[in-house]
């Protein structure tokens, strides 16, 4: 172990691009091969490809998981599952004649669900710390899954009401429960965020937000009102189309003119709103980061909007470029399996009748395989210039300030969880 320094510390991720889309794309083939099963094997070869790639000083992380262990996990879950949706159904049967009986059994429903997912959530992580080594000593995460699922149950309801605004409060909430009971060997972390310091800046997505809920509304409105003058019964088949004796053409004309203007509020209120949200994630982080600490040291992040930005609009650019591309080439294909020759030299060779008299179920095997090579490259590129890219940004962002020293953690002697994050694949809550 080191001895102890009076110094900063920063994180760094080395790992290749390409390299790590060579993993996601073989992933992503086996996974089509196998039906989806090897998700769980696919999962487990990223994750010790991105932890092998990340250091701290001179020691990278190591990521000790099975696949298996997640296929197990996910196999007891499901099993586990059958009662619970079993007991709605049954629930759903008996008070089928009763609307009030029906609402109440869905949000018991619903209410379970949540519980299960926030239980999900917390025994997923505590399985990738326990499989998460930093010089030979692994992380663990005492506390107790079904406290965090209440602490999230009780704040849904608040959340519901303010519409929103108490965001803030519960996840410093949660982080409480999660961080404070996070350990390196022996040696727990620190967490002392509140709250009121996140407020200020979720003020802002969320006056976005209803930016864009009022411009929606708004749409919405003129839509029914264009109706409405023109005689229009939505809800009646026979009265879809507009009815010259009733219509109110002077309405239908004034309510048409501010159709542009609702449009515009929906858009900017959408654009402002990606914006703002990723400007209170870069400043949640950055916050977060700084209110963790361990044996005395503080975390910090340098993190930018910029930088963030820049990975989403260099991604939809490319994205869509490609998408083009890969459209264009299935349209000259479709032309070609139907025997119109793109060359003016395959005039009279016989080479577009050839491919135009394919039996029509090789050429539906054909657009079949070629929608899964789109699905696999659109993936690949999501995969390596989104998730890759933030990872790279996140963590060669963040540094560890401190008197550094390691000498003093040791080995937990806490049991770790034999199978995998199980109620959170089930939910596909269990990516990183």
């Amino acid at each position: 172990m080191s001895e102890t320094t009076e110094d900063r510390i920063n994180f760094d991720y080395d790992g290749g691009t390409f390299r790590f889309a060579g993993v996601v794309l073989v992933n992503l083939i086996l996974q089509i091969l196998t039906l989806g099963i090897f998700r769980f094997w696919a999962r487990t070869r990223e994750r010790r490809f991105l932890w092998s790639h990340v250091s701290l000083g001179e020691d990278r992380l190591e990521y000790t998981g099975g696949g298996l262990e997640l296929f197990l996990g996910f196999i007891i879950a499901m099993i586990a599952l059958i009662p619970v949706v079993g007991i709605y159904q049954i629930l759903l049967l008996a008070v089928r004649s009763s609307i009030p009986g029906q609402i109440i059994v869905n949000l018991l429903y619903m209410t379970v669900l949540m519980f299960l997912v926030h239980l999900a959530v917390y025994r997923a992580r505590r399985y990738r710390l326990t499989r998460t080594l930093w010089r030979g000593i692994r992380g663990t995460l005492t506390g107790s899954p079904v406290r965090y699922a209440l602490v999230a149950l009780a704040w849904l309801p608040v959340l519901v009401l303010s519409l929103g605004l108490a965001a803030p409060f519960m996840r410093i909430a949660l982080l409480n429960r999660e961080l404070n009971n996070m350990h390196l060997g022996d040696r727990p972390f620190g967490f002392d965020g509140h709250a009121r310091d996140l407020f200020a800046y979720w003020i802002v997505p969320w006056v976005t937000l209803l930016a864009v809920i009022a411009g929606y509304a708004w749409i919405m409105y003129i839509s029914f009102e264009v109706m409405d003058a023109a005689g229009i019964d939505p809800y009646n088949p026979e009265g879809a189309e507009p009815n010259p004796e009733t219509m109110d053409t002077e309405r239908v004309n004034s309510a048409s003119d501010r159709m542009p203007a609702a449009f515009a509020l929906l858009g900017f209120g959408g654009l402002a709103y990606m914006i703002s949200v990723a400007w209170y994630r870069v400043r949640e982080f950055r916050y977060l980061a700084s209110r963790v600490s361990f044996e005395g040291m503080s975390f910090s992040s340098e993190i930018g909007l910029g930088r963030v930005a820049w990975i989403y609009v260099s991604y939809i650019f490319t994205a869509v470029i490609v998408g083009m591309a890969l459209v264009v080439g299935m349209m000259l294909l479709a032309l070609v399996l139907n025997g119109v020759p793109l060359d003016p030299d395959m005039v009279g060779t016989g080479m577009g009748d050839i491919l135009g008299e394919l039996d029509r179920n090789v050429q539906g095997l054909v657009v079949f395989g070629l929608v899964m090579i789109v699905a696999i490259l659109l993936q690949t590129l999501s995969r390596v210039m989104v998730f890759h890219r933030l990872a790279r940004t996140v963590v060669s962002t963040l540094a560890l300030t401190g008197a550094q020293d390691f000498s003093k953690v040791t080995q937990a002697l806490d049991s770790s969880p034999r199978l995998g994050e199980g109620l959170a694949d089930a939910f596909d809550l269990g990516d990183f």
